[in-house]
């Protein structure tokens, strides 16, 4: 982060509350000198009770009804001239008017222009490595720039070179830190602040997910205590580059279950499929779920009567063909093991889980590419109460991932990135429920809803060609640290001189996102269970959905030039 020398904004955000202080008890004190000021010219009529020229307006006319339309002000206190809606007399008038009084909305204009200076002079601070020394009283003396307001790449190297002579240190500043994306297109400007701006924005974009919304549902039978099931769930996301994904998932599972005298134990064998496709505005998002609510009516009602069927088969071919081809392919296999015991009141519970997935992505024509995921997740929780239940819990999920080209099928060459993802996720809801019937037969029903905080980390380290760097990627891989997916080692400081490759590759290029979300989320499930020769069978369904959106975003910044540190940095 950027220093202030001899500067302190703490001190500037006082004055401006100070301000609004200030600003605040003007008001009634101008009401109250421009009442006693009336009843003067009224007692002193046919004499004025004042020769000033700010107090006239009081005493040419006192008490006249000014209903209908307005006042003259004049410029006083850097209040530009103007007319104020009429109220009922020129002394309510006169309250905003050309009176010390007047001077109320300029304090306060001027306290909110002082705390948003602060507020980009702080932005430009954290943007900042530590090394740089700014002039914190010239980005105060500076409104904040528009930093859209950049010429197009096309404006041409004159033009470009024009406008970047006309800033002023603060304002490059401002582009260079807090926009450098912008800056790294523009032919025209130095050299040098193409390299640093080229290399500030390479730090910057780390694409993440700004909000989702999903639905999901599945049905399981039980039998004893073997439990088989199915589901599926649809996704839709909008990413921080502007785009949208629609994700469809569909899922079976097998497993074995025991419930005796409160302790329950589980385990669970899972298999999944999703198909992503990516748009570039919402409205062909929604128009996919739309054509997939579709396409599932025309298959079911092939089964139908023969009228049906003829309409169907013709009618899906061009349903399909307008869906296309998704842009990612993800199949899963995974475990799952869980156990509570019930105690009086409380339940206590904890899952694990293991994944292996394979992602295969197409989102880059030019370079398609194939990533192998591993993570786990351990899941505690806590219920409390039988009907009216209280529920609170975590998720923690860790995930390695390395990425593959597709075109290349040499494994010792085709390591692109080495993706490290933490999430953790709070849970805090209620739920509602029971169930009814004796030991033969009986129906239950669950409803829950609740809250979610959901924090993600995820370290990118983009791999070369080179035979070196492969190697390192691979012997990482082949032997992570322990610690790697409970935690994903974020490279923040310099590595040690003696650093594996793999470790400065880390600093050197490793891409880092920080994203905190809140979320709800809510479940609906219905059951029935009976009794056949000693043997017990079940039936469970379950309707469910949950969204979120970001509410915190950062990312590492580049290593400081001196130090080589690096910082997180508040996304604008």
């Amino acid at each position: 982060m950027g220093g202030f020398q001899g500067f302190d904004p703490a001190r500037v955000r006082e004055l401006a509350g100070h301000l609004d202080s200030v600003a605040g008890s003007m008001v009634p004190m101008h009401r109250q000198l421009s009442q006693i000021l009336e009843s003067a010219a009224a007692d002193m009529a046919p004499q004025k009770a004042s020769t000033s020229p700010e107090l006239q307006p009081l005493v040419d006319n006192p008490g006249v009804p000014v209903a209908t339309g307005g006042i003259p002000i004049s410029s006083v206190y850097g209040i530009p001239t103007g007319y104020l809606p009429g109220p009922r007399t020129q002394g309510e008038a006169l309250a905003g008017g050309p009176l010390p009084g007047s001077v109320d909305p300029f304090l306060r204009q001027t306290a909110a222009d002082i705390r948003a200076r602060c507020d980009r002079l702080e932005q430009v601070r954290k943007a900042a490595p530590a090394s740089v020394t700014l002039d914190a009283a010239a980005l105060l003396a500076v409104e904040p720039v528009d930093l859209n307001a950049v010429p197009k790449p096309n404006a041409g190297e004159q033009a470009i070179a024009k406008w970047w002579a006309g800033l002023t240190p603060a304002q490059r500043e401002q582009y260079l830190y807090l926009k450098p994306e912008s800056l790294e297109t523009l032919k025209g400007l130095p050299a040098d602040v193409l390299q640093r701006a080229t290399q500030l924005a390479y730090f910057k974009v780390v694409p993440y997910k700004t909000s989702s919304q999903e639905s999901s549902g599945g049905t399981k039978l039980s039998l004893g205590i073997f439990e088989i099931g199915e589901g599926f769930a649809l996704r839709k996301e909008q990413m921080s580059d502007g785009t949208y994904r629609v994700t469809l998932i569909a899922n079976d599972q097998a497993g074995l279950k025991t419930d005796k005298k409160g302790v329950s134990i589980g385990g669970t064998v899972k298999w999944e499929v999703g198909d992503t496709w990516v748009f570039k505005s919402k409205s062909e998002a929604d128009q996919l779920q739309k054509d997939l609510d579709e396409a599932f009516m025309l298959h079911t009602e092939q089964n139908r009567n023969l009228a049906g069927a003829v309409w169907a088969k013709l009618r899906l071919p061009t349903v399909l063909e307008r869906i296309g081809q998704p842009k990612i392919k993800v199949t899963t296999a995974g475990v799952e093991v869980n156990a509570s015991i019930g105690a009086g009141n409380l339940t206590p519970g904890i899952k694990f889980g293991g994944n292996l997935s394979t992602i295969t992505s197409t989102m880059d024509p030019q370079r398609p590419s194939v990533t192998q995921s591993r993570d786990f997740t351990v899941e505690p929780s806590l219920v409390r109460g039988k009907i009216v239940k209280a529920e609170f819990g975590a998720v923690v999920n860790g995930t390695i991932q390395v990425v593959r080209d597709k075109n290349n099928p040499d494994p010792n060459t085709n390591i692109t990135t080495v993706r490290l993802i933490q999430t953790v996720e709070g849970k805090l809801g209620g739920a509602f429920g029971g169930e009814l019937g004796g030991e033969k037969a009986g129906a239950s029903g669950t409803y829950k809803e609740g809250r979610t905080n959901t924090h993600v980390v995820t370290v990118n380290v983009p791999i070369g060609a080179n035979p070196e760097e492969q190697a390192a990627a691979r012997k990482w891989l082949n032997a992570p640290p322990p610690a790697a997916l409970a935690s994903p080692v974020v490279p923040s400081r310099a590595p040690a001189p003696d650093a594996d490759l793999f470790a400065r590759l880390a600093h050197n290029r490793g891409q880092v996102s920080a994203v905190s979300y809140k979320g709800k989320a809510s479940e609906l499930k219905l059951g029935a269970r009976f009794t056949v020769e000693g043997i017990p069978f079940g039936f469970e369904a379950t309707a469910g959905g949950k969204s979120d959106r970001v509410v915190d975003q950062q990312y590492l910044g580049a290593p400081d030039p001196v130090t080589g540190k690096r910082n997180f940095v508040p996304l604008n």
